[in-house]
């Protein structure tokens, strides 16, 4: 098979491209960027990956890198993802540009060479209300901030494109490529005491290296639709994952448990209830991700924090 990866440059399209690579597929990445690649320099295939710089709100732009490339799937891992940042009133248009229309550009593009389209999107598209969790095929949508709204149009724009796609919720995820909650808070502990997290906002870690592997796997057949897709080892709050690293990795600093009224500092809402139902991904035929304990005990020693 041949892929086409957008995002490359970011935590997860490193570690997919990467993921296809290992497996002998053909893999071409992209990004907005006009070098040849700007990730994390660890001598992983993505740096030797055939890459095309691309600004996927150009539809002409899209449309010519895709008939060119001709893959077999198309994995879109590109997305504004500075959530805070999306509700500044002179971001929404730009956020709105690329989570909306640069998937809407991909999905027009793949209906076109008629090749499968697997778009990341996330737990945000909900209100994250109550404590049930949330099922892949639920369509009680009432997003909480510009982040999420955006990111479930970009899931209707392809549902309503195409029928060869998978739309794969994932939640509070870290990698190697780029900055994400472990890293941000293990170079806090360091130099402070005393940290603060949130304990009322409930939800799985995703490790990109493990959700390459699944959305790899998925690409290989033919079935289509809604996933939820995080690691196992239950639900958790930001306040217990914070906690279980600092163990790992061997920090003292204190963590303190507080809400999300009581910590206060974030610009767009975020849903209290981030869990997700992960059961379609067995009932699929599909292996779950390792426990996010096993994830972090990886992490921690592939990022040499």
């Amino acid at each position: 098979m041949k892929f086409f990866v957008t995002g490359v440059n970011g935590q997860l399209g490193h570690d997919v491209i990467n993921e296809l690579l290992k497996r002998g597929y053909e893999g071409v990445g992209s990004d907005i960027q006009s070098a040849a690649y700007s990730g994390v320099s660890d001598g992983s295939a993505v740096t030797t990956a055939p890459y095309v710089a691309l600004d996927i709100t150009d539809k002409d732009a899209v449309e010519k890198a895709i008939k060119d490339i001709k893959p077999d799937a198309v994995i879109h891992c590109a997305a504004w993802t500075a959530v805070d940042m999306a509700e500044d009133d002179d971001k929404v248009e730009k956020v709105r540009a690329v989570n909306v229309g640069g998937t809407q550009n991909i999905a027009d593009a793949c209906k076109e060479i008629d090749c499968k389209m697997l778009y990341l999107s996330t737990d945000y598209v909900f209100d994250g209300q109550g404590t049930e969790p949330w099922q892949p095929d639920c369509k009680d949508y009432k997003p909480l901030n510009v982040y999420g709204q955006t990111k479930l149009e970009g899931e209707l724009a392809v549902s309503s494109t195409l029928e060869k796609y998978f739309i794969v919720r994932i939640a509070w995820v870290f990698g190697l490529n780029g900055k994400n909650f472990i890293k941000t808070m293990i170079n806090v502990g360091k130099t402070h005491d005393t940290v603060r997290v949130v304990n009322d906002q409930i939800g799985t870690p995703t490790y990109t290296f493990d959700l390459a592997r699944l959305l790899v796997d998925m690409c290989e057949t033919e079935k289509y639709g809604y996933y939820h897709a995080t690691n196992e080892g239950g639900y958790i709050s930001w306040y217990d994952f914070c906690c279980e690293f600092y163990r790992q990795y061997g920090l003292t600093t204190k963590v303190i448990p507080v809400t999300t009224a009581e910590y206060g500092l974030s610009k767009a809402a975020r849903p209290v209830n981030s869990r997700l139902d992960k059961s379609k991904l067995t009932e699929a035929g599909f292996t779950p991700l390792p426990t996010w304990q096993d994830a972090v005990s990886r992490y921690l020693k592939e990022a040499q924090l």
